[in-house]
């Protein structure tokens, strides 16, 4: 089944997609996570600049598709930040979202390893990424691939520059 399944760099032709996996991957966030509840959230003119912003940032944005026969089904969206503790680049996975019909059939593992390679190929000397608590699929996930769970908070402050 995932002989179908291909990956590739997010491009201007993906915006559709790109808004519509991102509006859904919100949805479900929020009605699973209070804190995410607070925010606003964008209208698809907003996603409009936020999506060409990214490409525009490429040096330090990188947003991977999934396609099953030409539809995409899913998005990385990545990040990338010199780290001193490695002493290289860090690739920082910060959204990895599947469509809900396509779960639990090794996609969102096949977009990791995809991910992974990507990071090894260009010299990056980590990559992480963080979870929800409750996201235990995902936790299950991220340690068959080798990725260590670290006792660290992550602290966010929200600025609300969107108008």
């Amino acid at each position: 089944m995932l002989d179908n399944f291909f990956i590739r760099k997010c491009d201007a032709k993906d915006e559709k997609a790109f808004i519509e996996l991102n509006i859904a991957f919100m949805q479900e966030v929020m009605a699973e996570n209070p804190y995410w509840t607070s925010l606003k959230m964008p209208t698809e003119e907003e996603m409009k600049g936020i999506f060409r912003e990214a490409l525009s940032m490429s040096e330090h944005i990188q947003i991977f598709v999934g396609e099953v026969d030409s539809k995409v089904v899913g998005y990385a969206n990545t990040w990338t930040v010199y780290s001193i503790w490695s002493g290289g680049k860090t690739l920082t996975i910060d959204d990895l979202y599947i469509t809900s019909s396509y779960r639990r059939s090794g996609y969102g593992e096949k977009m990791m390893e995809y991910l992974i390679g990507f990071a090894e190929k260009k010299g990056y000397r980590r990559v992480q990424l963080h979870a929800e608590l409750n996201n235990e699929r995902a936790h299950n996930l991220y340690r068959k691939l080798g990725f260590n769970e670290e006792e660290i908070m992550f602290f966010m402050k929200q600025i609300d520059c969107m108008e």
